[in-house]
């Protein structure tokens, strides 16, 4: 499927919308995931799919550093494993037969259309294989790898999962460890297989046999699927996402839902089957997941940055190299990695090639600030755009042009084929009304990318609303407001989702580690602005009466309570009264404007005018900060360019006030 259409072509929503969408309507999409697998591989049996380096140091195929070699040949000397091996080519037909033998794995270990699946795995070529094997044979559930394992034992046990696909005894990996600690305490649980590791045969009643992924595939057919073919309307996955319930819920994804969006991405990016398309975000993610499948819809090659992506330590120190190396032609990544590249230039720790295939990057899953896009584009020479997107919605929902004028920041226009609204909700969860140019509201969402719901039906039953003409439309929980044009503007949230460098972060989990102290009363977790993450996490408590416990003790007990490393507050306040509402419900607007007010004042506190910063809930721009600075009208252009840079790396909303000081004047 080429490109017919792309985002250089448009600059409004109304030019958007009289684009030909025929090539993304259901009949002409394939029945499944794997039907576009096998397609392509009859398409392009010997062309490469995708290209795997062990690390960002591994700069080139002939240019693989001789310490990975050796190795990788030690390892498989002594132990017969190939995980360390530091690059790998894996064609469109390699591709489809290990989806087929994994499919077939699956099935004779009785995985049947409703069974799940659940895969722990990092971005090794195998967790594609996984992904879309689980897909065809059953439900795929990938999981967060860096969850506690408590964490990853409930929600395999929400899923009501079967088999379990792990990655084995590996160095520099705890996944392993961890499988081990639930397998046998999951009741639907029946098979686990190891991706490089050895079968372990049960021994005692109850206990959870192991399989070798290897051996496994080995004796299964590579050519005949052996489980019915899926149809679109299937539930292909369960993609946990984060919430307020305190576990993360599992959104399902019917077949149609990401076939949909993956020709989605294809119908909007200017992007051939000649093209290498760099992944370094993990797969357990639905943004690598979709950027994947596309990737094979349309016939072109997937750059896989190593198991860590890129978390790899040498993935962004080598970032430019890569892309020029290996061709790029488009990346996606989150704010952090762009900040990090930046911050590796201005040390002089690369070196700054332009690369010259690539046509443009993306930044999704966090906000992006102005100036970090505007300097990413200044210093690389690489076209920086921004989109929006969630689980509920398969993965992207809009994109920014090439060209935009959008008159403020924006995520862009609505992708073709779906609808994205602005609604006004009531407090009984009712859609009232569509709101009007520059108005702010809840973001809704409909579309045949649109996920049919929660696993859990609790979490359904305030998500739909119906608009004026009928149309089902799905609560996103995010606050925006759509310009003249049909850019979309994000406001804030009414989920309470701390985003830390696009990790989603559930402050329910903080809270209910920090309430098992004893001597905490109330907490609430918060984000903080943050230059580089977008958000950190910090968290205010209220202590019980005649307790004289500390911070730094507090802090203490939740590195070792809080079951996921990033969700760790980097602070904690203690403070005397919680912010309440007239009803006695805890009012986090008021905690998240004092960050707000804090990051400003430390930012600006060198300054010698005298500056009041005033941060509150606005309905049209979420938390917005009026910054009023008093001086003289000749240094008043000077004031606010000085402002306006020091806080360009952060994403939240502000004002300047600026007040002539008449005594100055005179």
């Amino acid at each position: 499927m080429g490109s017919t259409f792309d985002i250089t072509n448009v600059t409004t929503q109304h030019e958007m919308n009289q684009m030909d969408v025929s090539s993304i309507a259901p009949e002409r999409l394939p029945s499944c995931a794997y039907q576009a697998i096998v397609q392509a591989a009859r398409n392009h049996p010997d062309k490469t799919a995708i290209q795997y380096i062990l690390d960002g140091d591994c700069i080139a195929e002939n240019k693989i550093p001789f310490s990975k070699k050796l190795i990788h040949k030690l390892i498989k000397v002594t132990k017969g494993k190939t995980f360390a091996k530091p690059y790998r080519e894996i064609s469109f037909g390699q591709v489809a037969r290990r989806v087929t033998q994994m499919a077939n794995a699956l099935t004779n270990l009785g995985l049947e259309r409703d069974d799940v699946a659940s895969i722990i795995l990092p971005n090794f070529p195998e967790m594609y294989f996984s992904l879309w094997g689980a897909e065809t044979a059953g439900i795929a559930n990938p999981i967060n790898p860096m969850l506690d394992s408590k964490i990853i034992k409930e929600i395999v046990t929400t899923a009501n999962s079967k088999i379990l696909i792990a990655l084995g005894p590996v160095p520099g990996s705890d996944i392993w460890q961890k499988t081990l600690d639930i397998k046998d305490k999951i009741p639907s649980l029946e098979a686990v297989i190891c991706l490089f590791g050895d079968d372990i045969a049960a021994k005692n009643n109850g206990e959870v046999p192991v399989y070798s992924f290897e051996k496994l595939l080995a004796k299964q057919s590579a050519i005949e699927l052996q489980c019915p073919l899926p149809q679109q309307s299937d539930v292909c996955s369960y993609f946990h996402t984060g919430g307020t319930t305190g576990l993360p819920k599992l959104a399902k994804h019917s077949h149609l839902n990401e076939l949909t969006n993956a020709a989605q991405v294809n119908l909007m990016l200017p992007l051939s089957q000649d093209d290498t398309i760099l992944i370094g975000l993990p797969i357990f993610h639905v943004n690598a997941a979709i950027t994947g499948l596309a990737s094979i819809m349309l016939g072109s090659t997937v750059l896989l940055t190593g198991p860590s992506g890129f978390r790899g330590k040498n993935v962004v120190r080598h970032l430019l190299t890569l892309l020029e190396n290996y061709q790029v032609a488009f990346m996606i990544a989150v704010p952090t990695v762009y900040a990090g590249l930046l911050e590796q230039i201005a040390n002089n720790q690369v070196d700054l090639i332009r690369p010259s295939k690539i046509k443009f990057a993306i930044c999704g899953a966090a906000p992006l600030s102005p100036e970090l896009q505007k300097k990413f584009m200044e210093q690389t020479g690489i076209a920086l755009i921004e989109g929006y997107g969630s689980t509920e919605g398969t993965a992207v929902s809009t994109l920014m042009p090439l060209h935009p004028i959008a008159k403020q920041t924006s995520v862009g226009l609505t992708i073709p084929g779906m609808t994205v609204a602005i609604g006004d909700i009531d407090s009984d969860g009712h859609l009232t009304r569509l709101c009007e140019v520059d108005e702010a509201g809840e973001i809704l969402i409909a579309g045949n990318n649109v996920f049919p719901g929660y696993v859990d039906d609790s979490h359904n039953q305030s998500i739909w609303v119906t608009s004026p003409d009928g149309q089902q439309l799905m609560r996103t929980g995010d606050l925006g407001k759509r310009d003249e044009y049909g850019y979309l503007s994000l406001c804030g949230r009414e989920k309470e989702l701390i985003i830390r460098g696009g990790h989603n972060i559930d402050p329910k989990m903080i809270e209910d580690a920090a309430t098992g102290h004893p001597d905490v009363f109330l907490a609430a977790a918060v984000p903080r602005p943050d230059s580089y993450a977008g958000e950190i996490p910090v968290l205010y408590v209220t202590t019980k009466a005649d307790t004289t416990v500390t911070p730094e003790q507090l802090l203490i007990f939740m590195t070792e309570h809080v079951p996921e490393r990033a969700a760790i507050p980097k602070r904690i306040d203690i403070i005397d009264e919680m912010p309440l509402t007239a009803v006695g419900k805890l009012y986090k607007p008021e905690l998240m404007c004092r960050e707000i007010t804090q990051v400003i004042e430390l930012s600006i506190n060198d300054m010698p005018q005298s500056v009041n910063v005033v941060t509150m809930p606005d309905k049209k721009r979420g938390n917005a900060a009026t910054i009023t600075v008093s001086g003289s009208s000749q240094e008043q252009t000077a004031i606010e360019q000085a402002i306006t840079e020091r806080l360009a790396m952060y994403s939240f909303n502000y004002q300047i006030a600026y007040q002539v000081n008449e005594q100055q004047e005179a």
